[in-house]
């Protein structure tokens, strides 16, 4: 008893069992974007804790004055973008951005997240594209759709598929979930024939349950294939044109500019994708026309 009693207190004691690793080996939950990817995040989050906060301050700070803006209500600069925030606040006293997800690659940043105006409002899908240049907001996009009520689909925000973690994990690598958001424009969404468009579900969705966002549209690839079969069928000019695609993990997002999309002659959507072992799991998305005219010279993507 007193050997084993001894053994087990030196090694209780032992610095070398107490003392936490230099250099823990990263998880399955860590991110494994860069740090430059990581500063460029944290920029932009603070961005958002700013606004919760009424410090238009920190855009003084952290956006250049010569911002360009893609937004069609603002125009360039950062005087007309601090004041477009300053008027959202005077409508919205208790105005909230609740950050859903983030995506990270390079010098761009992807956030999707709710706003809500005022306490018991459904709010707004939005999801907004920054580019970020040593350290400071450079360009900016802006979509918003307004949430709709779940009906026979999943709600516009919640992460669904397995693990139930809303962050960008490493279980895709940015290349392949690029790949695999490329694909699902160029095989799936701009596919009109039926049968063709089957294939590709099935290759890049197959048994996965696809959990799925797109308001009334129920999870799943049937459901995915009468979508658009009903889009070609109302207007068979219909096109996705892929214009931007932000991956980091597991998560990919694709701005797109869509023509004849239904009874709507041009829009922009950004679908945001979660991409395993090649296929996609789970989806969401925000579609906004685009007005005919625009406070700024710049396209809308």
């Amino acid at each position: 008893m007193s050997l084993i009693f001894s053994v087990t207190m030196i090694a209780a004691l032992s610095p070398s069992a107490t003392a936490a690793p230099r250099h823990p080996q990263p998880n399955a939950f860590e991110s494994i974007a860069t740090p430059q990817e990581r500063a460029n995040r944290a920029v932009v989050l603070g961005f958002y804790t700013a606004l919760n906060r009424g410090d238009l301050g920190y855009l003084d700070k952290m956006v250049r004055p010569d911002l360009v803006q893609h937004y069609p209500t603002i125009a360039n600069g950062r005087s007309a973008f601090r004041a477009y925030h300053a008027g959202l606040r005077d409508q919205n006293p208790d105005l909230r951005f609740i950050v859903k997800r983030t995506i990270a690659q390079n010098d761009l940043v992807v956030v999707h997240s709710h706003f809500v105006g005022k306490a018991g409002d459904a709010g707004i899908a939005k999801v907004n594209l920054f580019r970020l240049d040593r350290g400071k907001i450079a360009e900016h996009w802006e979509f918003n759709e307004a949430v709709q009520p779940r009906g026979i689909g999943n709600d516009m925000f919640s992460t669904l598929s397995s693990p139930r973690i809303s962050k960008s994990l490493p279980f895709a690598t940015d290349a392949e979930s690029e790949r695999v958001g490329r694909a699902a424009f160029a095989e799936i969404v701009n596919q009109p024939d039926d049968e063709l468009r089957l294939q590709a579900l099935e290759r890049y969705i197959g048994d996965n349950t696809y959990y799925q966002h797109f308001p009334n549209v129920p999870n799943g690839t049937e459901a995915l294939q009468q979508f658009l079969h009903d889009a070609y069928a109302a207007q068979p000019d219909y096109r996705a044109n892929v214009k931007t695609v932000v991956a980091e993990g597991d998560l990919v997002a694709v701005v797109a500019h869509l023509e004849k999309l239904f009874d709507i002659e041009n829009s922009v959507s950004v679908d945001l994708y979660r991409v395993r072992d090649g296929k996609l799991l789970e989806h969401w998305a925000v579609i906004e026309p685009i007005p005919p005219t625009s406070a700024n010279p710049n396209t809308m993507y």
